[in-house]
């Protein structure tokens, strides 16, 4: 995709007036029965986190099941209500929040909230979120917006965009030192319940879910399901994004792709797999000769959190 320096500024300061304009609370539409069933077998129900579900319940390759209430991933945790708190400390018994959001995105959205027994860590990776509020001078006015709509904009930007940041992930230093972090945080939790979260709890959080499902011997169609279940989490803002847009532009194509960036697409995680594959040779050589982890932790993961074979 070729798109002029402006064109790009364009669309990125867009996403920014439709990140920060009010929100008209929306439910997304009645879940298929399977879909109805994912929610009911992983959400957390944790009403001010977003996205937040359990990996428990997913088998391996080799028959042994993930236990419940021990791996999390979620959104940001900044809104939790005293019952969100209670219930990962009181009912889950959480001993590990990893915090994978930048510093700008902390400085935005607000800190994690302590919570009694459980200890932070933070192994920050800057995000698209960081990006726009870093960029300055830009002007969303009526004639800014009909050029952004004559211009020959095929409507995947956004796209575009996070399918480069999953590559960056795993060719940055930043980005290897979040995942060396987030399995140092694991071996170091010893089995105790573990949550892992950045801003949406889908990008960051996929990409480091990816791994730890394949250390854990899940296979690959399995975890690319559970990075997809995002979009039926985060329903509800991708609709209401959509609308905000297409009340904003008039256009259908912009609205779809700006609104991308409350969801998922199968093809972001297959450049994850796509772009290790290129540059180490496969997963189990980034997790061992770049990540660092040896057999025996390997090992102590899995017997840490998969039940026995039946």
């Amino acid at each position: 995709m070729i798109m002029n320096n402006r064109l790009v500024k364009l669309l990125l300061a867009l996403v920014l007036v439709a990140t920060l304009l009010p929100v008209t609370p929306a439910f997304a539409a009645s879940a298929s029965r399977s879909q109805a069933l994912a929610y009911k077998k992983h959400s957390l129900g944790l009403t001010g986190v977003s996205n937040a579900r359990d990996l428990g319940g997913y088998q391996t390759k080799d028959g042994r099941t993930i236990k419940f209430g021990k791996l999390f991933r979620t959104g940001e945790l900044t809104d939790m209500i005293a019952a969100d708190k209670k219930k990962l400390v009181k009912k889950y018994h959480l001993v590990k929040d990893i915090d994978f959001r930048s510093a700008r995105n902390i400085l935005t959205d607000g800190e994690d909230p302590e919570l009694p027994g459980v200890e932070y860590s933070h192994y920050p990776y800057s995000s698209m979120k960081n990006l726009l509020f870093t960029t300055e001078g830009i002007d969303i006015g009526t004639d800014l917006l009909e050029e952004l709509i004559r211009e020959d904009y095929r409507g995947d930007l956004l796209s575009t965009y996070f399918m480069e940041g999953y590559q960056q992930m795993y060719l940055t230093e930043d980005g290897i030192a979040m995942f060396r972090g987030f399995f140092k945080e694991l071996l170091d939790a010893d089995g105790g319940a573990v949550l892992w979260h950045c801003v949406s709890g889908k990008d960051r959080t996929g990409n480091a879910t990816m791994l730890l499902l394949t250390v854990l011997g899940v296979d690959k169609e399995t975890i690319i399901e559970d990075f997809l279940l995002t979009n039926d989490y985060l329903a509800a803002d991708r609709k209401a994004t959509y609308k905000r847009v297409l009340d904003l532009t008039g256009s259908k194509r912009i609205a779809k792709d700006i609104a991308s960036k409350d969801g998922v697409e199968r093809r972001w995680i297959e450049e994850s797999y796509k772009t290790i594959e290129t540059y180490y040779g496969s997963i189990d050589n980034f997790l061992k000769k770049v990540i660092g982890l040896t057999a025996k932790d390997i090992k102590k993961l899995q017997k840490a959190y998969l039940t026995p074979a039946k």
